[in-house]
Order: C-alpha cells, then structure tokens, then sequence
C-alpha cells in the first residue's frame, strides 16, 4: 500500500480542498502518514510575495529530503506561476486551479508513464469543480466549500486571476453534503468560499441556503467564514435576525478604516456605509461578535490615515482584528503604486493595531462573564473540553462533559481560553 501526506498552505477553501483529497486517497487505498511518504502533495497559497516563496521552499525541501517521492504540486502559486513553474519547483505533477479532484487519474498516469504532470485550464470561464466530503475525522466543525472565485479585483489582491470568476456550488448538492455531514454527527457547518456572499445557484442566493440548511434539526449551527459587507443583503439581514441556528459571529473584512486608503483599495464600500451596516447589524442581533481584516502599511497610508483606522476600529467595536501587514503582491494595481511605506513603520503600526485587538478581544469576551451561554466541546486535552461559544468566545471547561456537545454554561472568567488570543 502507497502513502502519502498532505501540506496545506492559505486559505479555508484550501484546507477543504485537501481535506476532499485526503479522502479520496484514503477511499482509493493509499494510506496516510506523516512522514517519509511515497506520494507527497502540496496545495499551494500566493496571496502574497512571502506565501509564493513559502509554497516553493515547502516544496523544494519535500523533494530535497524525500527524492524518491512523488511530489504533487497544486493550487494557487502553481496557477499564477504557470509559465515558469517547471523552472521553480521539483515536483513530479503540478496541476493549477483545476483538477484537484482528478489526483488519483493524475497519479495513476504518473505510475503508467513516469513522465512529469504540468497542466493548467485558463480561469475566467470554468464551472465549479464539484468535491464532497462527507465527514471529518479529525475536527468536529465541518467546512463545506459553495463558492469559488472573485469578481472585484480589489488592488492588493491577486486571487481573481488564479482562482477565476465567481461560481457556485449547486443548492441541492450543498445540501445533499450538508445532510450527509450531519448524520455523521458534525452539529456545526461552516460555510465557505472566496466570497461566500456572493453564492448564487439559479437564482438561490445565500440566504436560501442557510434557511434550508437550517430545516435539518441535526444541524445546530451555521457559520460562515467570511462575508463582505456589501454582500449583506436583504435576505442575510434577515437570517440574523430571525434564524436561530445562524450563530452570533460574522467575520466582515474591513481592510482600512481611512475612505483615501479604501479608495485605493479599490473596495466597494466606506466608512459611512461599513458603519451604518453594522449598526444595522447590532440592532438586530444584540450579542454579536463581529471580526475583521485590517492591511496595515498599505501603499500611501500616512499617519494620519492609520489613526483614522484604530479610530474607525475602536468605533465599530470588533471582537477581534486579524492584522496583515501590507506586502507586495506581483501583478496587482498596488504593487505598481508609490508612496511604499517603510518596513519598520509598518511593524510599528501592526503591534499598535494587535494591541487594540486584544483589548477589544478581551473587553468582548468579559462582557458575557456571568451570563448563559452555549459552547460545543471540540477537543479534550489535560482534563479540559476546548470549544466555542455561538458568538467564538473560546472557551475550556473543566468537568463532566462529552466531546461534540452542546451546553448551557454560566461563563466565567476562568473558562475562557485567552490563550487563544493573547
């Protein structure tokens, strides 16, 4: 029996990726291991100029310390590299975008002929690429991928031209997936893209998804792992006000909160709009815990725009702010731009804005000290339950509990996990 393991760089919708891959191989006999495999493959990320270099020394070092594995390179990096990808990485098949699904037809051919694998699709009209998982082994939250591919070329971001155009996954097999998850007892689903908000199948947008979902009564609860703001409509306003199973937490990229810089960014919203929408948001549900995105350092910021920032954040009142560093991305409008700020004033600016997430992060979080809330149990460790609340206040709980339950606690200070943050 062949073995092989998987190395996942980026985003969510890689980690589904691999994860529907694992699956295949393991259904097609090859077994899994975590070293010294036969078959060794990488799913690249490129969302950035250090991620590129990342996923070419990962795979560089695999075939270095393994020369006599096969090497399996895939993803995003491949996809925007393809013309000169041969001459970057050694590996034995190197597929873009596409095809991730086809591993084993690709492997089997390899095993026939001997010969390097390098094909690639053009990304701009190409159907979604249908995978389904049916459970997790290793986590109890389940990832589903609906969307693929972006449309709004913001400035910084090179993701539109190697993952294509905005395509969905259709509505009766997100929920022939879905259903399926559930009765391998996964409570909570978490539903994923590139834009997730954008979901569009025949005319059932994300918020009929969610509704649907939501009639399952195995399915305890619905989480998205992003959504931008422009993409809450009508329909998703309702969902969060009235749908019981869609959990406290959205994950909104803000990116700036200076309407110069946004501009630059090309995103589609500003301030007012970003802050109106949020108040809308806290009017309809209380208790809601909103992340964000923050580039810090972005082509042109001046002081004076990173204060409006902090300013505009504090405003909002994240429960969390996850901190990017601006860097250059090859091929985009803002790799092109002046006014580059230095490294070390973006160093600066990015310990300030962590720092202002961790007080709001904490400040959050102890404003439910005292009050009911529901965590569902993922992992058990040293004698605790690890988990997460509706709104993702991480929290460990010490006592008599089962793994992958829901419960009503009184929280405490000391049952929430701020290792996890701080």
């Amino acid at each position: 029996m062949k073995t092989f393991l998987i190395k996942t760089l980026g985003c969510k919708v890689n980690t589904y990726e691999s994860e529907f891959i694992r699956n295949l191989m393991l259904s097609n006999d090859y077994e899994e291991v975590s070293e010294n495999a036969d078959i060794c493959i990488v799913n690249t990320c490129t969302v950035t100029n250090t991620a590129d270099n990342k996923s070419k020394q990962v795979i560089n070092n695999i075939k270095k310390n393994n020369p006599h594995a096969i090497v399996v390179a895939m993803g995003c990096f491949c996809q925007f590299r393809k013309d000169d990808i041969e001459s970057l990485i050694n590996a034995d098949i190197i597929i873009g975008n596409r095809y991730k699904s086809k591993i084993i037809k690709y492997l089997d051919k390899y095993f026939k002929d001997g010969k390097r694998i390098v094909e690639f699709d053009e990304m701009e009209t190409l159907p979604f690429e249908d995978m389904e998982i049916k459970k997790y082994e290793h986590q109890k939250r389940a990832f589903v991928k609906i969307e693929d591919g972006c449309n709004n070329f913001c400035a910084f971001c090179i993701i539109p031209y190697v993952r294509g155009r905005v395509r969905s996954k259709d509505f009766n097999k997100c929920i022939m997936e879905i259903n399926d998850l559930a009765l391998y007892d996964h409570k909570e689903i978490v539903l994923s893209g590139i834009h997730t908000g954008q979901y569009n199948s025949d005319g059932k947008r994300l918020s009929d998804l969610i509704n649907k979902i939501s009639e399952n009564p195995l399915i305890k609860r619905i989480r998205l792992s992003s959504v931008e703001i422009v993409e809450l409509d009508e329909g998703m306003m309702d969902i969060i006000k009235n749908n019981k199973t869609f959990v406290s937490h959205l994950h909104i990229p803000l990116q700036a909160g200076s309407d110069k810089i946004l501009k630059l960014m090309n995103r589609r919203y500003d301030k007012k709009y970003f802050l109106e929408k949020v108040n809308e948001i806290k009017s309809l549900r209380k208790d809601i815990a909103l992340s964000t995105d923050v580039i810090v350092g972005f082509p042109g910021e001046s002081e004076e725009d990173f204060q409006e920032t902090l300013d505009f954040c504090k405003e909002i009142g994240f429960s969390k702010i996850h901190v990017f560093p601006y860097s250059d991305r090859n091929g985009t409008v803002a790799s092109r731009m002046k006014d580059k700020v230095p490294g070390n004033v973006k160093k600066e600016r990015v310990h300030r804005l962590i720092s202002l997430s961790n007080e709001l992060e904490e400040k959050y979080y102890k404003s439910f000290i005292g009050k009911e809330v529901e965590v569902l149990t993922e992992e058990l460790k040293e004698n605790y339950y690890y988990g997460f609340t509706s709104n993702y206040i991480p929290v460990k709980l010490h006592g008599n509990y089962k793994l992958n339950e829901i419960y009503n606690v009184i929280l405490k200070e000391e049952d929430i996990n701020f290792e996890k943050f701080l």
